[in-house]
C-alpha cells in the first residue's frame, strides 16, 4: 500500500461560506484531517479523497464535493486560471 497513492487528491471542496456555522462536524468527520477552522474560516488543505463524508454530514448544506481525476490535478496547471 502506497503512502502516496493514499494520499493523492481526488476531491475539491467548494465551501459556501456564508452558510457555515464552523460548528466543525466537517472537521471531525474527514477521515485524512483535509478541514481545518482558521481564524473563524472553514479551510480545506488540499488532500480531499473525496469520500464525502464533509457533505454528508454537514447540516448547513455549506459543503460540496467536486470529484477530480487525479492524474489532471498539478500546481499551477496552465490552462486554469483563477478568473484572470
Amino acid at each position: 500500500m502506497s503512502e502516496e497513492g493514499a494520499r493523492r487528491r481526488k476531491g475539491i471542496v467548494h465551501i459556501q461560506h456564508e452558510y457555515c456555522k464552523k460548528c466543525s462536524i466537517c472537521v471531525n468527520f474527514c477521515p485524512v484531517k483535509n478541514l481545518e477552522i482558521q481564524e473563524q474560516k472553514l479551510v480545506e488543505l488540499g488532500r480531499c479523497i473525496a469520500c464525502k463524508m464533509c457533505q454528508r454530514y454537514c447540516p448547513d448544506i455549506a459543503i460540496e464535493i467536486e470529484e477530480i481525476d487525479a492524474k489532471t490535478v498539478t500546481t499551477g496547471e496552465p490552462g486554469h486560471s483563477n478568473g484572470g
